[in-house]
């Protein structure tokens, strides 16, 4: 009967250590249509969105002890199942804030990046339609993750992640911003 207790006790044990070595993703609240496959491991954030449509999707974790050890690296691929581009992603943060920025990615795609400590704002020159990768999730040479900082945070703690294509009104009323720049752009060269 020892034998037994002992058993159990080293299983449950065990279950314990495995479920506290990454930031748990508690849930994902988005609309129908768009899925979430998570793959956080012990210190990094890791994600695939499919999106079937522009609707917001919020990503809600909860820190272990294992991710305080320093930066929490975040990657993520975002595929555009919707038939549609989108000219522009954002992700944004609530709880954590990014200790530094990463690299973002698309095939054969110009894109520019706006970021601070809450936000990453990803315009495509041509619009996206596939996908784009969020700091280094395949894992190539010369690419890297974006980080977290967990720095003050303990374990239990909870921080968001909002990823969302913009409104159109708000796309629209950074257009003539746009256009005024390229106006600038196409003047200097001529």
């Amino acid at each position: 009967m020892t034998i037994n207790k002992f058993i159990t006790a080293g299983l449950v044990a065990l279950a314990f250590s495995t479920s506290s070595h990454a930031a748990l993703l508690v849930n994902s609240d988005s609309a129908a249509g768009n899925a979430v496959t998570d793959y956080s491991a012990a210190g990094a954030v890791s994600f695939d969105l499919a999106l079937g449509n522009f609707t917001g999707t919020t990503l809600n974790f909860v820190l272990q002890e294992a991710d305080l050890a320093g930066p929490l690296s975040l990657s993520a691929m975002v595929i555009n199942l919707s038939g549609m581009s989108f000219p522009q992603f954002n992700f944004g943060l609530q709880g954590i804030r990014f200790a530094a920025p990463g690299t973002v990615s698309a095939f054969s795609q110009d894109l520019s990046v706006n970021s601070s400590f809450y936000n990453a704002a990803i315009t495509f020159a041509n619009g996206e339609p596939a996908e784009f990768q969020f700091g280094n999730p395949t894992l190539v040479d010369g690419r890297s993750d974006w980080l977290l900082d967990t720095s003050g945070m303990r374990a239990g703690d909870t921080f968001s992640i909002v990823a969302e294509v913009p409104e159109p009104s708000t796309i629209a009323l950074m257009l003539p911003l746009l256009l005024g720049g390229l106006m600038v752009a196409r003047r200097r060269q001529g």
